[in-house]
């Protein structure tokens, strides 16, 4: 089995969206499709927000689409410069549970290091001891003393001159 990672274009962008709608599915989140469409298109269109992937797996010659991971870029002083946040990291269920993860996060890391990232960061639902164990096994630490809080803005929010 031969795992990697390639680059969603806008003319895969239907594929890549099918994908994202299964983990939303998945995890039971709201979603909306055309704000989720309008993000992803502009992640897809500036490398400089951060970076998309499928997560294509190679098996007795045949390639399939196992999943998708995406990264969104900030800055932080803690951590010495950009930084990215795995937003989402998706394996479809016939292929959790193979090793893809474990191969794949080197890769990512690598990656992402490329790009000038200093530090990863991930959200896991607290109640998810699996996926957080994961994590922990591959080097990422609970923040325990912190708590990621969250607040929507509309756009009336977000002074013009910031949103230039």
């Amino acid at each position: 089995m031969n795992i990697s990672l390639s680059t969603p274009t806008l003319s895969s962008l239907d594929k890549f969206l099918q994908l994202i709608d299964e983990l939303f599915d998945y995890e039971a989140l709201p979603q909306k499709a055309e704000q989720t469409t309008l993000a992803v298109k502009q992640l897809l269109s500036n490398p400089k927000l951060g970076q998309a992937w499928f997560i294509e797996v190679e098996q007795h010659g045949v390639k399939h689409i196992a999943g998708h991971i995406i990264v969104s870029y900030s800055f932080s002083l803690e951590h010495g410069g950009k930084i990215g946040l795995i937003d989402q990291f998706y394996l479809k269920s016939d292929w959790r549970q193979h090793g893809i993860g474990t191969e794949l996060l080197p890769q990512l890391e690598a990656l992402v290091s490329q790009d000038g990232v200093k530090a990863l960061s991930l959200e896991v639902n607290i109640g998810n001891a699996g996926a957080r164990n994961f994590y922990e096994k591959h080097g990422f630490s609970p923040r325990r003393q912190f708590c990621m809080m969250t607040k929507n803005l509309t756009e009336s929010h977000i002074p013009a001159t910031v949103a230039s």
